[in-house]
């Protein structure tokens, strides 16, 4: 199958490759270069055991890496942190993780941020993946809509499209100009049952537009993923020029980086 260099974006550095976040980095560098994956969205992670200086010095030094900074909405300079972030350490994006975060999506703090962010002109991308924790936490696709519709100049990301709720998200998506998805995490996890199908219909009704393909390394494997969602892909049909906006187009456009040839 010949296609363009691939974009993947959404994954994170591995504590588990080195304690160094440098050289994390590179090696993330390495195999992404062996997937042909030429431009990547790191998620830096306040659980993580890096400063935000740490790791926003080892993606600087890779060729591949743009990086998203974590922030906590509720610290009464978060805004100060993320203009920071952006404008000394080089991040492109803002990552909110309401689950590891243990905050409520419709706390005005987080839609400060947000909305924060869209006056930087920055995208922000929310963790959307329900597992049982934010399910016995109240997970609803309508707070995403209502973060959306509250910060309409942010481009917000929702991260892993959803999970099994990908029609619920897919349907908004049609009322919310302003949110794009990443299938991180999603299209494999769920492979072999019915979700798999919903998440492949989701990219054919809204005909491929506003989504992106990622990995989540590590906890999953980059060439295993790129490999297998290929293969999913295949076996529904999604091929040429479908297949190239997921793999590749559609995130190019979306962070204004130069198209390959």
């Amino acid at each position: 199958m010949t296609m363009r260099p691939i974009v993947d974006a959404h994954l994170h550095l591995s504590p588990q490759v080195s304690v160094s976040a440098s050289v994390a980095a590179k090696a993330l560098e390495n195999d992404l270069a062996a997937s042909n994956v030429e431009r990547a969205i790191v998620l830096h992670l306040l659980a993580q055991p890096w400063s935000v200086e740490e790791f926003a010095e080892a993606i600087s030094s890779t060729t591949r890496l743009s990086g998203f900074i974590n922030i906590d909405p509720f610290k009464s300079d978060a805004q100060h942190q993320l203009r920071e972030g952006v404008e000394k350490l080089g991040f492109i994006g803002l990552k909110l993780h309401p689950r590891l975060q243990k905050f409520d999506l419709d706390d005005p703090a987080a839609h400060r941020l947000v909305g924060y962010a869209g006056e930087m002109g920055i995208p922000v991308l929310v963790d959307a993946f329900p597992d049982g924790d934010w399910l016995m936490m109240g997970f609803d696709p309508l707070a995403f809509a209502r973060l959306a519709k509250d910060c309409p100049q942010t481009r917000i990301i929702i991260g892993h499209f959803g999970g099994h709720h990908c029609l619920d998200f897919m349907m908004l998506s049609k009322r919310l100009p302003n949110v794009w998805f990443d299938l991180s995490y999603s299209l494999l996890y769920y492979e072999g049952s019915a979700v798999t199908a919903n998440l492949l219909y989701c990219c054919r009704s809204m005909k491929y537009q506003r989504i992106f393909y990622g990995s989540d390394y590590p906890d999953r494997d980059i060439s295993t993923t790129v490999r297998r969602s290929l293969g999913i892909f295949e076996a529904h049909g999604v091929v040429g020029a479908e297949l190239d906006r997921l793999m590749t187009g559609n995130a190019m456009e979306f962070f204004g980086w130069p198209t390959s040839t």
